[in-house]
């Protein structure tokens, strides 16, 4: 064990790495010996094997899956209400509107309507014999085709609709009863792709061929043509998919499998009935709608991965799997009813934040927004489109909260004038995290020893830890802590880097309920020595990865905290954040001039690096995360911007703040040390299951 002594600070200049060797040198004469905790030997075996559980639907890699910086954009206007608000109905488009098919009221009651609803159409048609939702519905020829659906149970028949008179008649059967299914038709077959018996959820592909007009053929030939039958299969059972047909192949986009909400795209070929691995979306999606238009297929808003409706249109590429940002709806959105009509997209009713709606809304191609790019706001040539939603910024040496939107236009900060209570500050936020619900935000006041919770809609510190301007290690005090993030639970885990240990709160308490590494005791024998950690991040396993500062370690602790894994990013002098990407692999910065930005395994193997020289180079990097398309968001500190790096071309790609020049005015920064997006694409949106600390 070593004794406590002076923690080297997050934030120290690059020369203070001479003053820690001489420390170093002394504490050999003085016959201190440092204890190294060696790695896990099980540990890439375990890392492996997660790898191996997740690769049928985890996302795929960044190379793969960036978001395209160009491509088709659809604008949205408001078209009317319907007479009553519907959810989950099956719709198909009829010459310019869309046939409504079942659904779900505001009291999450299933209706048995067939209507009529366009921009010139409002009417019903007819009724189903059995109120449903969640069916699947397909056009062959003039004849319209319902599949499956259900309310209590789900059910296995099919159903011939009239599209002129809303009449319904038997047409055939599932093999099983199926709800939750999505539908597209290639030819004069329909194929329907997994869904939900009720109890159990389903990875088969179905293939339904219409009866011939006239009934004509054989009586066999006429029942073979009323069943379903299995044509192909998913990796994994998958629920509310996005699924349309373009090019004689269905794409299938997301949805809910058995290892939750995925962003996945695969591609069924009817012809030898393979799946095949397209690409990725840049979030995990549910429950959208999709719909073929032109060489693209678009899906329409859906429930990102913690449930919440999404407002974004994403459009898909079958030929080469590569996905743009297309547009975004009115208002957040899933649930909704989305057909093909007049060469634009039609979408009507779905479920919005509050609830059930009756909105009917048209998707029409427009030129792509130049947005800003080219403005005094953003870098020239930057691309809003890399990033899903807005940006959170500690703009640090401007006492300052930010949240700017991708086209560099401020939406939100904190504190402004009258935010603050009498006898309260607001000083250096070190860094700042959305809570899971997107209401709160987290502020790391490292330089004034304190955490403060800020609530968003009112502006008001609601909770705060620490004492401002006073470091300590008892109960209450903090010595310069790092990266507070709040946990679904409502529990507040953060790193404390001169008291060498990372803490777990519990507001509205004032002690810390949980501890690992021992106040006042510095070294690396993690867990119970730590050299200065400045992060403690969460990961998808319910463990934590730990970055110590003095030793430049990365450390990788399992949800029971055992050490999996200790290395040092190779090349570093400053590791500086370390955070999840996926199971296995991390990524960390480099806090020096010239920084780097890795990508890297537990064990220290670099994937991917990102150190250029010149105009770009960094200057004393402190945070990165990686964006749900494969790119990577940073705060270059000493540089005054915020940036997002393709590490496909490994160019920055978009950039908020002017290179080397610190300002408070709109587009500029102060020294910005940490970021942030939005809800619903936050870091915790990422990590729902962790619920404190390792072992605790």
């Amino acid at each position: 064990m070593i004794p406590a002594m002076s923690a080297r600070p997050r934030r120290r200049r690059a020369s203070t790495r001479r003053i820690h060797s001489l420390w170093l040198l002394l504490l050999i004469a003085a016959s201190v010996v440092l204890i190294v905790v060696g790695f896990a030997s099980s540990a890439r075996h375990d890392l492996q094997s997660n790898a191996r559980h997740d690769s049928d639907f985890r996302p795929a890699p960044a190379r793969r899956s960036a978001l395209a910086p160009g491509g088709p954009w659809l604008r949205a206007q408001r078209l009317g209400r319907l007479t009553a608000a519907v959810q989950d109905e099956a719709a198909v488009p009829l010459g310019g509107s869309a046939l409504l098919i079942g659904g779900l009221d505001p009291s999450k009651t299933s209706e048995p309507t067939i209507a009529l609803a366009g921009p010139r159409a409002r009417r019903a048609l007819g009724t189903l014999q059995t109120p449903l939702h969640d069916a699947a519905a397909a056009r062959v020829g003039s004849t319209v085709y319902l599949f499956g659906g259900g309310q209590a149970s789900s059910y296995t028949a099919i159903t011939k609709i009239d599209p002129h008179s809303g009449r319904s008649d038997a047409a055939g059967w599932l093999p099983q009863p199926r709800s939750d299914l999505a539908a597209a038709t290639v030819g004069h077959t329909v194929y329907l792709v997994g869904g939900f018996t009720g109890q159990t959820p389903l990875s088969t592909i179905l293939a339904w061929t219409a009866p011939a007009p006239g009934g004509g053929g054989s009586e066999k030939a006429r029942s073979v043509r009323g069943q379903a039958r299995v044509a192909g299969r998913l990796p994994r059972p998958l629920r509310y998919a996005s699924v349309a047909a373009s090019g004689g192949r269905v794409v299938i986009a997301g949805g809910i499998s058995t290892h939750g909400v995925s962003a996945q795209i695969v591609t069924f070929d009817p012809a030898n009935g393979r799946v095949s691995r397209l690409g990725t979306l840049p979030a995990p999606v549910s429950h959208a709608p999709a719909v073929a238009l032109g060489r693209y297929v678009y899906v329409v808003g859906g429930r990102a991965a913690n449930g919440a409706p999404t407002k974004q249109v994403f459009a898909i590429d079958p030929s080469s799997g590569r996905v743009s940002l297309a547009g975004h709806l009115p208002e957040p959105l899933s649930d909704a009813a989305a057909v093909s009509a007049a060469g634009g997209i039609m979408t009507v009713g779905g479920r919005s934040a509050h609830g059930t709606v009756a909105d009917a809304f048209e998707l029409r191609p427009a030129p792509r927004p130049t947005a800003m790019a080219t403005s005094s706001l953003l870098r020239p040539g930057s691309d809003p489109s890399v990033l899903p939603g807005d940006v959170l910024i500690a703009d640090k040496a401007n006492n300052r909260l930010l949240e700017v939107s991708p086209q560099g236009r401020i939406v939100w900060s904190f504190p402004r004038p009258g935010d603050l209570a009498r006898g309260q500050s607001f000083n250096v936020p070190d860094d700042a995290f959305f809570s899971p619900d997107g209401r709160k935000i987290v502020a790391t006041e490292e330089d004034d020893f304190v955490i403060s919770v800020v609530d968003v809609a009112s502006r008001r510190i609601i909770y705060r830890y620490g004492h401002p301007g006073v470091p300590g290690g008892g109960p209450g005090y903090l010595d310069n802590p790092d990266d507070a993030i709040m946990l679904r639970n409502g529990r507040i885990i953060a790193a404390d880097i001169k008291n060498c240990r990372l803490i777990e709160l519990r507001p509205p308490l004032h002690h810390a309920i949980a501890q690992m590494g021992t106040s006042g005791y510095c070294g690396h024998q993690p867990p119970t020595l730590f050299g200065s950690p400045n992060g403690a991040f969460p990961l998808r396993g319910g463990g934590t990865v730990v970055t110590e500062i003095n030793g430049d370690w990365i450390d990788v602790f399992n949800r029971g905290g055992h050490l999996r894994s200790s290395a040092n990013p190779p090349g570093f002098t400053y590791p500086s954040d370390t955070n999840e990407v996926r199971p296995g692999v991390y990524l960390t910065v480099d806090w020096t001039q010239p920084g780097a930005i890795e990508e890297l395994t537990g064990h220290g193997h670099v994937l991917w690096q990102f150190s250029p020289r010149g105009g770009d180079a960094l200057n004393h990097p402190s945070l990165a995360l990686p964006l749900p398309n494969g790119d990577v968001l940073a705060n270059d500190d000493h540089n005054h911007r915020v940036i997002v790096v393709d590490p496909h071309t490994n160019r920055i790609v978009w950039q908020y703040g002017h290179t080397g020049v610190s300002g408070r005015a709109p587009g500029y920064l102060n020294v910005p040390d940490g970021v942030d997006l939005a809800h619903p694409y936050s870091l915790i949106d990422r990590f729902p299951h962790v619920t404190g600390l390792p072992g605790h």
